[in-house]
């Protein structure tokens, strides 16, 4: 049996990658940091490693034998507000966690390591025309702190680690910020906020696709090349807020709120994370064999509303 390294596996998209991976009849390794998410994984019959990246530990070990390795983990920042400070000890961690991961793959056997980035490396598409994995202008939002970490896998290509990288869009799903943003305010009738001026064009991806095609990808992914992870639509966030009016059955109220305040709000990082198009698409992806579950948003919304809600009572 085939086992899957796996480092963030207890955050949004790795809790659901768990379970793709034991539906593919494969085992999953998960690197955590907390022991009592280590005893709860290891209740469900998931080998379970407590440790840190950013440390030594018996990971290192677990890892000179993987065969698979899905690179989630990144340092945490959900709910803070992102200011250049906060953003550049993230940049120092991101860039640690990478190369010790890396610097402990054993090249004799590892087969493929599925290193997942984001689209915000990438930068502003624009909204013209869907843009593909060759696209690059100049890093947006978390991108500039992400950079340094998706460049040096290169020097590790070179070595002969089979690098497959993957950069999801904005994934959406019951958990994260899709509530705290949208089904939560639409819900209790209280306004969702917009960012006056702006309506950018985002790609959006169910966390259930995200986590398959993570997974695809460490037996169907080229080494050396990039994927978009989005799916078919992309859509403004006036658009997707309708998906989500309509299976609640309410009409939202909109506050606009201007672009200073965002920033004294969310602070700079995240602010122009929001004005920024990620208009992409996935051709790539499906290319190589990715099929979709939820293939637009439009098949995605109702459940993610229905999952919320449920989880409320």
């Amino acid at each position: 049996m085939s086992k899957v390294f796996i480092t963030g596996g207890t955050g949004y998209v790795g809790s659901r990658l768990i379970s793709e991976v034991i539906k593919e009849g494969k085992e999953a390794v998960v690197l955590t940091r907390s022991a009592e998410k280590a005893r709860e994984l290891e209740a469900k019959g998931v080998e379970a490693i407590v440790g840190d990246l950013l440390s030594d530990g018996v990971w290192q070990n677990v890892i000179r034998q993987a065969e698979y390795i899905i690179h989630l983990a990144a340092p945490p920042t959900w709910g803070k507000k992102v200011t250049k400070k906060v953003a550049t000890t993230y940049k120092k961690g991101h860039y640690e966690m990478t190369v010790r991961l890396l610097n402990h793959a054993n090249p004799a056997v590892i087969k493929k390591i599925v290193y997942v980035a984001g689209t915000s490396f990438l930068g502003d598409t624009g909204s013209d025309v869907p843009r593909d994995n060759n696209y690059s202008d100049e890093p947006k939002g978390w991108g500039p702190y992400i950079a340094d970490s998706v460049h040096v896998l290169d020097r590790y290509l070179e070595q002969g680690l089979p690098i497959t990288t993957a950069f999801p869009a904005q994934i959406y799903g019951p958990d994260s910020w899709m509530p705290q943003l949208f089904i939560e305010p639409l819900y209790l009738n209280k306004p969702v906020y917009s960012l006056k001026g702006y309506e950018p064009y985002f790609s959006p991806i169910h966390v259930a696709d995200t986590a398959r095609a993570c997974l695809y990808l460490t037996e169907h992914g080229k080494t050396g090349e990039r994927y978009i992870l989005c799916d078919d639509q992309p859509m403004t966030s006036k658009a997707f807020k309708h998906l989500i009016e309509k299976e609640l059955n309410v009409t939202g109220k909109v506050r606009e709120i201007p672009r200073w305040l965002c920033q004294m709000i969310l602070g700079p990082v995240l602010t122009e994370y929001a004005t920024a198009h990620t208009y992409f698409t996935n051709q790539k992806l499906k290319k190589i064999g990715f099929q979709f579950r939820y293939p637009t948003a439009v098949e995605g919304v109702p459940g993610v509303v229905r999952e919320w809600i449920s989880n409320q009572t």
